[in-house]
């Protein structure tokens, strides 16, 4: 099988909530590609769902050594190692995810969150804040219409185009604006990726 075809039934697997076979899938897929970001993130997040928190360290720590330079990285081995009860590494990670991105509201967010949970209630305050302000001033912004698809990040590894990431990564923000909305997203996690009733 192709490393596309093992992700693909991964990917399959996922939507399923059949994390332990997606797991063996892309790990599969990375014999073809020891290199793909797309892979250890989704395997990341598989992890996440069973509650293997190590592991999903270990291939976020594996994305920031593929790419140092992306602060969303960062931000998901946070939002891992605060799961860790490594509080101090994970306001570590947010930090230089701040220091790479300064203008995510849901980094200051998340961040003030772990801080709170510390009991560091002035931090937290300050964090929650310039959350508030970056989000407002994202609400704010002017619309732009009728902009051109962009071309595949990298067609070998990457199985969504740039608009299709963007449009993710917008869905993301939208999940985590708020600390209650993201205390209800960690409550969905933790509820086996179900609705409390």
């Amino acid at each position: 099988m192709s490393k596309n075809v093992d992700f693909e039934n991964a990917m399959r697997k996922v939507s399923e909530n059949d994390f332990e076979l997606a797991i063996e899938l892309f790990t599969k897929a990375l014999v073809h590609n020891p290199n793909s970001t797309d892979v250890f993130y989704n395997r990341a997040v598989a992890y996440l769902n069973l509650e293997k928190i190590d592991l999903a360290i270990f291939d976020f720590s594996k994305l920031i050594e593929l790419d140092a330079e992306n602060a969303f990285y960062y931000s998901c081995r946070a939002f891992a190692k605060s799961r860790s009860k490594d509080k101090k590494g994970a306001i570590a990670d947010y930090e230089i995810a701040i220091k790479l991105d300064p203008n995510n509201p849901i980094t200051y967010n998340n961040m003030g969150l772990v801080q709170e949970e510390l009991g560091y209630m002035e931090q937290a305050k300050k964090s929650f804040k310039h959350s508030d302000i970056l989000r407002e001033a994202e609400e704010n912004k002017p619309k732009t219409f009728g902009e051109a698809p962009l071309k595949n990040v990298n067609s070998d590894d990457s199985q969504f185009t740039e608009v299709e990431q963007k449009s993710k990564k917008e869905i993301a923000k939208d999940v985590f604006r708020d600390k209650n909305t993201f205390k209800e997203f960690v409550s969905f996690i933790k509820n086996g990726f179900k609705l409390k009733k």
